[in-house]
């Protein structure tokens, strides 16, 4: 049963922010599956940092416009 709970725990611990940070980005929400998988984790965070946020793609238009 503390098992159950550990895993409810980290769902909303880690699942919703990941789950909402997709969103903003225009990804597909069930990427959050990945958070979850050892090894790729790491490899899908450090691809989602290196990704064109739509906050620097604004910027980079007003400044080359």
């Amino acid at each position: 049963m503390s098992s159950l709970i550990g895993l409810l725990v980290a769902i909303v611990l880690v699942g919703v922010p990941v789950w909402r940070i997709l969103t903003r980005l225009g990804l597909s929400p069930w990427f959050t599956v990945l958070a979850f998988i050892p090894v790729v984790n790491i490899i899908a965070l450090w691809l989602l940092s290196y990704a064109n946020w739509p906050g620097q793609r604004a910027s980079t238009q007003v400044s080359n416009g």
